[in-house]
This record gives C-alpha cells, structure tokens and sequence, in this order.
C-alpha cells in the first residue's frame, strides 16, 4: 500500500481479533496503522508524535480507554480520538464527552461507519482523508470478506450480544453493502440472524431489494429463513466457514429458538462455497469453550 499523505492513525486495544481488524480496514483504505495492546503503549507511541487520530478500546488494562485520553488532554496532544467497546453506557458516553472523545462505538464495528467517523473527526483536526489514496468504495477479496464474517462473529460472542455468528453482503466488486451478527438477543427478534441483518442493511443502503450480482459470506451456513431472503433477492452465491453439521443440525439462538437449517447442499437454489473454515472452526471452538467456564 502507497500513502498519498503522512496521515497516522493509532489502534489501540487489548481485544486482537478486533485491533487486526480495524487495522486491516483503515490500512486498506490508505491509511499508515500503528498498533499498541493497551493504553500504556498506546501513551508512548503519542508521546513519539505524529498521531493524527486514536481508535482505543475501553477496557484495556492495565491502562485504559479513558487513561490514554486523559494523557492526551494533559499533554495537548492535537489527537482525534474515537473509542470502541462492548459497553456504551450512558456513564461511558458522558465520560468519554469529558476526555474529548468524539465518538463511541460498539463493538463490532460497522466498516462503513466507522470509515466515515474516521473521516469526520480527521477534518475536525484540520486534516484531509479524501486525498488518500484507496480512500474510496473499498473492494476487498473474498479471504478479506468471510475474515471480517468472523471476525464479526468472534466480536458478538465475546461482547455477551448473541452468538457466534456474523455476516457480510457485499457487490460483485467485493464492496461491503451490509454487515449482520446474531441480535436475536438484543432485538428480542426471532428473525434477527446475522445474514438476515445483513441483507436488511444492505438493501437499506441500496434502497432495493434487489441484490442480484451479489455474495453473502457468513461465519456458518445460513438459517432456513436466511435462505429464503437469499433467493428472495437475487443474491448469487453463498460464501460460509463452517457447515451445519459442525454447529449442530439446529442452531440455537441465545432465546433458546430454534433456527433450522436449510435444505441439503446439493439442493439449493443458491451455490454454496466453504473458504477459510480453520479460522471459522478456530473461533466458534474458542466460543465453545468459553461457555463452559
């Protein structure tokens, strides 16, 4: 990747799935990415300068968010500074508003929005993000779409929101329209699966519900209901890590709903493709094993 200015943005956070992800999407998109995995080193990378925007988890330990904030106020660092959690509270949002924190998001992190928050506090510090080089409607391969699948859905089972389950719709160009993870949870919405959230962004954005010419990649194989909204709207081909079988022949939602599953592959309407299943088996076994403790 060549850089058409000298803009720096630092990513700092203890959750590595998360930190590599954001990375990979601002690095993408033209931007020179530093990397810290707490607070404290996120200080010394300030303190050697040419910082142009923070992205900072909250909970890092052992110095936090909020920490690193303070150390940018007190020393006058000219930093944008964005935070990311799994908990935005009303207290947090207050806090935040307090330490100059423009802006808190939730993890997982919509791509799109984030890009564009990326943007808005960089011109609010007097920088220009649209001379970037890449920094447009990002294409990205097919390893970088079902990587950010489950990165989703590695995000949404550790923040407690849902299952291990997550979900991106993008163009025949490989440009993200929409992104979903399980919400059933959280939406109180037996209908919430991470391909179905997707595709209602997706369609949202487009302002159609025809989305012919574009792939689906999801951490597992869709639901019954996701398939039908796949063929429903022309979707043309379904990219998954893992299959049925390997999450179980039902999936359980975290309401205890059963999601079935759709026909056999060699059945469907919609080819299936199976990419980067290690990673996919890697995520939901660590998933497995958390819920045991």
């Amino acid at each position: 990747m060549s850089y058409s200015n000298n803009i720096k943005v630092l990513i700092a956070d203890n959750d590595a799935v998360s930190r590599q992800y954001i990375a990979d999407m601002l690095s993408m998109n033209g931007y020179k990415v530093i990397q810290a995995i707490d607070g404290g080193s996120a200080m010394k990378v300030a303190d050697d300068g040419d910082v142009d925007i923070a992205i900072i988890g909250h909970q890092m330990m052992p110095k936090s968010g909020l920490d690193f904030a303070r150390h940018v106020l007190i020393k006058g660092y000219d930093i944008g500074m964005v935070m990311v959690t799994d908990d935005p509270s009303t207290d947090l949002l207050l806090e935040a508003g307090k330490h100059e924190i423009k802006q808190v998001m939730r993890k997982p992190v919509d791509s799109n929005r984030l890009l564009g928050i990326v943007k808005r506090v960089l011109r609010a510090h007097g920088k220009n993000p649209d001379s970037i080089a890449g920094g447009g409607d990002t294409a990205y391969t097919p390893k970088d779409l079902m990587d950010r699948a489950i990165a989703l859905a590695h995000q949404n089972a550790r923040s407690g929101m849902g299952g291990p389950f997550g979900a991106v719709l993008a163009d025949a160009q490989g440009r993200i329209l929409g992104e979903g993870v399980n919400s059933v949870k959280t939406r109180c919405d037996p209908t919430a699966h991470a391909e179905i959230i997707a595709i209602r962004r997706a369609t949202e954005q487009q302002n159609s519900t025809d989305l012919s010419g574009c792939v689906v990649y999801c951490s597992s194989e869709p639901t019954m209901l996701g398939e039908a909204l796949i063929i429903g709207t022309g979707i043309e081909k379904v990219v998954y890590g893992l299959s049925h079988e390997e999450v179980g022949i039902t999936r359980l939602s975290e309401e205890g709903v059963a999601a079935q599953i759709a026909k056999p592959a060699n059945e469907r309407d919609v080819p299936h493709e199976q990419l980067q299943h290690d990673e996919a088996l890697d995520m939901f076994t660590t998933w497995q094993e958390q819920k045991k403790k």
